[in-house]
């Protein structure tokens, strides 16, 4: 009877034995990494790493209205609160600029590289504002916005703000970065050293006329008509 019985009992092979080692100790590193992420808790790090970088509450406020203001040359003040000015938004994808367009000014058109923009208009009524799509895309353009409107350019698409109104009109601007970028696109044509065959190209006139394009650049003024309706000399 032993003897018969033996024959259905079967020995491991090395392999086999091997196999089952490795699998028991695939599954104890297994748990064992469970364990460790289940009490790793990244925002305990962070929460270190800002207490080490920013220790005081007054690096957590920053005064917006009292910011260096910025003049675009065409009627328009702008005052920046990106991380370069209020260090404590890294890493918060947020940031904020306040404007204050004055009669007849203009945001020129510029593009955010790596945000969008939502404005909201605190004070003052005739705001235009507009954006291009992509190549073959729309240039969508809404009209008259006033106190309480708010609008919204998409990241990456050239946009701008135009006050036909003759009274200040007063927004600000948040966007989804903390540190937006801008570039201003008739500045960074016409004010960098793209070649002036290039540009004569662009815009399809001579190249000796190229310097007077770039000449005006600091004698930009306000839109003629607008002027003349809101008396500005």
């Amino acid at each position: 009877k032993n003897r018969s019985r033996c024959r259905f009992l079967r020995v491991p092979s090395k392999p086999e034995k091997m196999k089952a080692g490795t699998l028991s100790f695939g599954l104890v590193l297994a748990v064992s990494a469970l364990a460790v992420s289940a009490m790793y808790d990244p925002s305990i790090e962070v929460r270190d790493l800002r207490a080490e970088l920013f220790p005081n509450a007054s690096d957590f406020k920053f005064d917006l209205a009292g910011a260096p203001a910025s003049d675009n040359g065409v009627g328009a003040k702008i005052q920046g609160g990106s991380q370069s000015r209020f260090p404590a938004l890294n890493g918060l994808g947020v940031s904020y600029t306040l404007f204050t367009i004055d009669p007849c000014g203009m945001n020129l058109p510029h593009v955010h590289p790596r945000a969008t923009e939502i404005i909201y208009i605190m004070k003052g009524y005739g705001l235009t504002v507009g954006f291009s799509e992509e190549n073959g895309g729309r240039v969508l353009v809404n009209r008259k916005l006033k106190k309480g409107w708010t609008a919204v350019f998409p990241q990456g698409l050239p946009h701008w703000q135009i006050n036909t109104s003759c009274k200040p009109v007063h927004f600000i601007s948040a966007l989804s970065h903390a540190s937006p970028g801008v570039v201003t696109l008739p500045d960074r044509l016409l004010s960098t050293s793209i070649p002036d065959y290039v540009l004569s190209v662009v815009f399809n006139v001579p190249r000796y006329k190229v310097q007077g394009l770039r000449d005006s650049l600091s004698s930009r003024d306000l839109e003629a008509e607008c002027k003349k309706r809101c008396g500005i000399e």
